[in-house]
């Protein structure tokens, strides 16, 4: 769970109200929440990064957690341009974006589309494309996705304005993960900033699809976490965090300014 912040607000982008929480006064980092789920995904990470002289900048997507919604139809590159109007709105010149599986496609999608934004891109559990994704394989798997169900439903209701529009939201952003994203060769060789592409080794992102990006980004990297699964930010949050450290010392050269 996220703990209590100690700066947290609603800014207007639009046509929805998208709620933020800061945590830590240092250096700025923008971290993306994955899809149906909210800020309590960097529970552990937001505290971590501010104990570590970071400035970590957490909000709930619109549609999710305790942003509103707006008729609009999802995508992920609307989500990047709502990242980057938030920015703009805590006055974040550029920063570096931490993404969790959703997250991390829009943190790529803003290094395409918002690239003055970004810094530096730390991706886990994204992918290129809806056919990257291995799901329901096993009975283990299956398992695992009905219980994050249940908990992407407990907590969207526990912080949602709208709590009894679970069921419709989750089938817009459940067309979106079928349809999207699209992210081809051609269009991840146009990112010119560092990015990490992580995954877990027992992750339900095809490993090729993991080794396409870094490959196709030019500054970028492959990471793959041992013993890990999709949910790395639980299964082993001082591993994940770690990782996530030592990204943001990799890519500091570049951090100048971000304020």
């Amino acid at each position: 769970m996220l703990p209590p912040p100690p700066q947290s607000g609603y800014v207007g982008v639009d046509g929805v109200q998208l709620w933020y929480a800061q945590f830590g006064a240092g250096a700025p980092v923008v971290l993306i929440e994955g899809g149906l789920d909210t800020t309590d995904d960097w529970g552990d990470l937001a505290p971590y990064l501010a104990a570590h002289g970071y400035r970590a900048i957490v909000f709930d997507s619109r549609c999710q957690g305790r942003s509103t919604c707006s008729p609009a139809p999802l995508s992920y590159r609307l989500m990047a341009r709502d990242t980057a109007a938030l920015m703009r709105a805590l006055h974040i010149r550029r920063a570096p974006i931490v993404g969790y599986s959703d997250g991390g496609i829009i943190g790529l999608e803003m290094a395409i589309h918002e690239p003055r934004r970004v810094v530096s891109v730390f991706a886990y559990g994204a992918n290129a494309n809806p056919a990257a994704l291995r799901r329901h394989e096993s009975a283990a798997q299956r398992q695992v996705d009905a219980a994050s169900a249940a908990w992407s439903r407990r907590v969207y209701q526990e912080s949602s304005p709208t709590p009894q529009d679970f069921a419709a939201i989750a089938q817009r952003i459940k067309r979106m993960w079928d349809t999207q994203p699209h992210l081809t060769r051609a269009r991840l060789e146009t990112i010119r900033v560092p990015v990490w592409i992580v995954d877990g080794d027992r992750d339900i992102i095809r490993r090729s699809d993991t080794e396409f990006m870094a490959r196709s980004i030019p500054l970028g990297s492959e990471l793959i976490l041992p013993f890990a699964s999709h949910y790395a930010l639980w299964e082993y949050p001082s591993f994940f965090n770690a990782a996530v450290l030592q990204f943001l010392a990799s890519t500091a050269v570049q951090h100048p300014g971000s304020h």
